[in-house]
């Protein structure tokens, strides 16, 4: 038995088909890093890992093709900086694409998580927070940029970051 199809029928098949893949892809992309979890949950998963841990929590967003970010990444492997976010629960939230509405830049996910402990949005940016997810410190860029300004400063950020952190003397919070 063979069945014939018209090519509108195809056509609307493809279509269908398309349309349920693009669907699929920006559920995907929406979640970014953490799953599908609300960035509600992300915070408060954190402080409970904060709290256990006796450490502060160190938001991290970035994207793939952000040069700076990339780069922040690479140098998060050398050795003081490496021993310097030890000290945090640290998340990472990959921001996505960058796109315009009405005029500004916005990026497709964890958007509102930025702007809920941020009044500038850019990236890279990290934020301290404590364990029970108040804001300690915005890290300012300048502050670590390197003195070529090609990049990241490992000893910089690990300093600034080593300020930040929880001591053995100092408890989270209660």
């Amino acid at each position: 038995m063979r069945i014939e199809m018209s090519s509108d029928r195809i056509f609307l098949a493809i279509f269908i088909a398309f349309l349920s893949a693009c669907n699929l892809f920006s559920a995907i992309a929406a979640t970014g890093t953490n799953g599908n979890k609300s960035d509600d949950q992300i915070i408060t998963d954190a402080c409970k890992a904060a709290k256990e841990k006796n450490c502060n929590i160190l938001l991290k967003f970035s994207a793939k093709w952000c040069p700076w970010c990339v780069n922040l990444k690479k140098i998060s492997q050398e050795k003081p900086l490496a021993e310097a976010l030890k000290k945090f629960e640290l998340v990472e939230l990959d921001v996505g694409d960058k796109v315009m509405v009405n005029g500004k830049k916005q990026y497709k996910n964890f958007l509102e998580l930025m702007q809920k402990y941020s009044p500038e949005v850019f990236i890279p940016q990290m934020i301290v927070l404590d364990c029970n997810g108040k804001v300690i410190s915005r890290l300012n860029p300048d502050d670590y940029e390197s003195k070529d300004q090609k990049g990241n400063d490992p000893e910089k950020l690990a300093k600034i970051l080593l300020k930040c952190s929880i001591t053995e003397k100092q408890p989270a919070g209660k």
